[in-house]
């Protein structure tokens, strides 16, 4: 079996990146939705709990939050090393399409 190359494990990393940042938006919203939904409600739930689920449920946001800037910076990171491959001699032996695919990921990156 032959090794990957590595515009193949750097688009692979960026792929890897972006899947990861969508799924903490996605976690993002859902917690932002539980949070609205539990501020709705009135008084405390059955087990008189829902001023302390409001607050984790704030606390879990704020973590999921933190975790954007740090993605963000290694995503960057990883579409710089990309570029600077792409731009390097050695892509030359590169097959075109692959070459394309990895600058439309590029484009969807810095997009995001």
């Amino acid at each position: 079996m032959s090794r990957p190359s590595p515009l193949a494990i750097s688009v692979a990393s960026i792929k890897r990146l972006l899947k990861e940042e969508t799924t903490y938006r996605t976690e993002l919203a859902s917690q932002e939705s539980r949070l609205a939904k539990l501020e709705k409600e009135e008084g405390d739930d059955e087990e008189g709990n829902r001023e302390w689920n409001v607050k984790q449920e704030k606390q879990a946001i704020q973590e999921t939050k933190a975790v954007f800037e740090p993605l963000r910076e290694k995503l960057l990171g990883a579409v710089s090393g990309l570029e600077q491959l792409l731009n390097s001699p050695q892509a030359g032996q590169f097959d075109q399409g692959d070459v394309d695919a990895a600058k439309e990921l590029i484009g969807k990156a810095k997009a995001g």
